[in-house]
């Protein structure tokens, strides 16, 4: 699955659960969502790839939540959360 339909179904997923993508980070990348061990997990392999820790389910949901009041479309919306993985997180 790629980053742009796990950040569109965000709701679909527990918030106790992280989002890990290949990287560069862009809507295209490869990505998956797993429930974060205790000590947590920066990379996970998977079929030969190595995902990087993205950000975790809940804060995404909490960014689209500041979003929602910019009048941007949902794919402008899903950049900018990449944007902020990349840049602030």
């Amino acid at each position: 699955m790629d980053l742009f339909q796990i950040l569109l179904n965000i709701h679909d997923y527990q918030d106790d659960q992280t989002i890990y993508a290949i990287e560069p980070w862009l809507l295209e990348s490869q990505a998956l969502v797993l429930k974060e061990p205790h000590d947590g997990l920066i990379q996970v392999r998977y079929n030969n790839s190595i995902f990087e820790y993205f950000l975790e389910v809940l804060l995404v949901k909490e960014l689209f939540a500041d979003l929602e009041s910019q009048n941007l479309c949902i794919r402008d919306q899903c950049q900018r959360i990449i944007e902020y993985a990349i840049y602030d997180a």
